[in-house]
């Protein structure tokens, strides 16, 4: 029998919050979502991210909830680029601006992932339990 040896973490899947402006119903968030009020720091987060560096993880995918709806993003980003993660935005799109792009951009990031509930505009607005699809459309 061959023994398999444990590799260090590669991949960081940073899941900053629950918040959400969409109301997907195969999300994984809580759904007494309200009764959460507290989430890590932006300290906390920081630690987080420099403990699994160390533990050689090299790529970062900021999640939620939405990760735009942090206000500490953009400093996140760049403390992630300053310990030299790849790092990858998944967000909803919901919120994102030409000018969040270009701050984001300037932190460091290196990847956005617009997530698309569906093709068509009515059944992904359905899905989302908001109106976002030409929204989503444009941030691609």
């Amino acid at each position: 029998m061959t023994e398999r040896k444990i590799t260090p973490p590669r991949w960081l899947l940073a899941e900053l919050t629950y918040s959400c402006p969409l109301q997907c119903p195969y999300c994984s968030n809580p759904l007494d979502y309200p009764n959460y009020k507290s989430e890590l720091s932006t300290d906390d987060w920081k630690r987080v991210l420099s403990q699994a560096r160390k533990m050689g993880a090299v790529q970062l995918g900021f999640s939620g909830g939405e990760p735009l709806t942090r206000p500490d993003l953009v400093e996140l980003v760049q403390y992630a680029r300053e310990l030299g993660y790849y790092s990858n935005l998944i967000t909803s799109g919901y919120g994102l601006t030409e000018e969040k792009i270009v701050q984001l951009k300037t932190a460091g990031l290196d990847h956005i992932q617009v997530s698309i509930q569906a093709s068509s505009q009515e059944l992904n607005d359905h899905i989302a339990g908001t109106k976002s699809f030409e929204h989503k459309q444009e941030v691609a």
